[in-house]
């Protein structure tokens, strides 16, 4: 048995590197691919309303965010928030799929979740609650355990969210357990250690911090927020209050806060430690997403999910998706991201499980730590393995790698299915996948790796590759 690799990264490799953006603008008429519920609206903004889509060729339900083009105060700035939701791939952050585009509006296709907003769920339990608390301890750190590694992703990656808040999180399902999505942003940017300081003041009154409002702050800002998130999840009401924005924002600049009685009497020391350093004045002295995902209160409350485990089979599974084709391996990737969470449920447990820092994505050391813990046969050539799923190269694996990694042929052999990721590739809709349209599709991959993708697949010597020989590349 191998023995757990080290703290490193996955080191990069000779294997196969393609982009994971999925996402398109199609040329045709959102009506011709979704037939839109437009009399149930499930949610309304300034720019547009939200309703229930179902594709019509895979029966899949969306949710499409349909925006007036005139109302778009900032094309480009619109333009980022859409290319920052594509290049995300994290378990909780809502996944973008496609956009429409018509004379008048702009139609976003997004992952639909039905529990409503992470504000809703807090304002109905605390009334249903005599002692006015909305979440018990356990459920306060699970959801703040998801909160911040979402957090963690978008600032390892070199984003900064700067509107976070219950009413920009979306549950999955009504279960009470529902997993929470991050959604809207509109405020989002790309920020690095060393960039000039941000000096937008962004954000809503009750949870931004007072560095934002002195127009000179880092993606430290979130952090602040999520300590507020984290101090309502614990009793219903915010830490900085007044009836008027002003009166909140003066609260906020002074950064003074307590736990009153007899509100916070049951709680313990440890969540309120955790809320203390979470809202620490000093922006420098603020510990990071990462740290606060390392604290006792998190790592002693957060509720690990029911019914999950670390098949004995993870490691075949794992190296025989190192020897698929390279076309089906970005196939798997594309089906991957497209699989709603109820139809890889297990899947998103085991990645749970393995996931020990909470960040949304796996290191070697994570996977071979997990299969160790859960006695499962780790391969003598786990490095290589890994490597081999790392395709976009970022030198960890990321949700949808472990995803197309693991899922069985029954998941993702249905027709309606394997179409569905044809389509994404076959660009022009001409019912064939030419090298151009790989190329566009793949971005960062070489044109020798495309060369041979098609090469490996193109059965008739056509040079393209038919919806048949794509579905039987996917039953090899």
């Amino acid at each position: 048995m191998a023995q757990a690799t080290g703290d490193r990264k996955v080191n990069r490799g000779s294997t196969v590197r393609f982009n994971h953006v999925f996402t398109r603008e199609n040329p045709g008429k959102i009506d011709d691919f979704y037939t839109m519920d437009r009399k149930k609206q499930l949610g309304e903004g300034s720019y547009g309303q939200v309703t229930h889509g179902v594709n019509k060729a895979t029966g899949a339900s969306r949710a499409v965010k349909s925006i007036d083009l005139s109302k778009i105060p900032n094309s480009q700035r619109f333009e980022d928030e859409v290319n920052i939701q594509c290049s995300l791939d994290h378990p909780h952050i809502v996944k973008l799929y496609e956009t429409f585009k018509d004379a008048k509006r702009i139609y976003l296709v997004m992952e639909l979740c039905t529990g409503g907003e992470l504000f809703d769920r807090i304002v109905d339990l605390a009334e249903s609650h005599a002692d006015g608390h909305a979440f018990d301890e356990n459920g306060a750190a699970t959801y703040m355990g998801q909160i911040l590694g979402a957090m963690q992703y978008l600032h390892t990656n070199e984003f900064v969210h700067r509107d976070i808040k219950p009413e920009n999180f979306l549950l999955a399902n009504k279960n009470l357990d529902a997993p929470i999505k991050v959604i809207d942003f509109g405020l989002a940017r790309k920020f690095k250690s060393g960039d000039p300081l941000m000096k937008t003041k962004a954000g809503t009154p009750y949870y931004v911090a007072p560095q934002v409002l002195g127009g000179a702050y880092t993606e430290k800002c979130d952090v602040w927020s999520c300590g507020v998130i984290a101090y309502i999840l614990l009793c219903g009401y915010p830490p900085f209050y007044g009836d008027l924005d002003e009166d909140i924002l003066r609260r906020v600049k002074a950064g003074k806060f307590n736990f009153p009685s007899p509100d916070w009497d049951t709680i313990s020391t440890a969540a309120k430690e955790f809320i203390k350093i979470s809202l620490t004045f000093e922006e420098a002295k603020r510990p990071s997403a990462a740290d606060l995902l390392a604290h006792e209160w998190l790592t002693k409350k957060i509720s690990q999910p029911s019914g999950g485990y670390v098949g004995k089979d993870l490691g075949a599974k794992l190296k025989v998706f190192r020897g698929v084709s390279k076309l089906k391996k970005a196939a798997l990737t594309l089906i991957a991201q497209q699989l709603k969470d109820d139809d890889i449920e297990e899947l998103k447990k085991t990645f749970t499980l393995l996931d020990a820092n909470k960040d949304g994505t796996l290191s070697a050391k994570e996977i071979a730590d997990g299969m160790a813990k859960h006695k499962v046969q780790i391969p003598a050539d786990l490095d290589e393995v890994i490597r081999q799923l790392d395709t976009d190269g970022s030198g960890n694996i990321d949700y949808t790698e472990f995803v197309a990694a693991t899922i069985t042929q029954k998941q993702y052999s249905k027709k309606e299915v394997l179409w569905a990721a044809f389509r994404t590739f076959d660009l022009d809709g001409d019912g064939s996948i030419t090298k151009s349209e790989l190329s566009q599709v793949l971005k960062n991959a070489s044109e020798t790796l495309v060369e041979s993708m098609v090469v490996e697949h193109d059965t008739d010597g056509d040079g393209t590759i038919s919806f048949e020989e794509f579905v039987k590349m996917m039953s090899i």
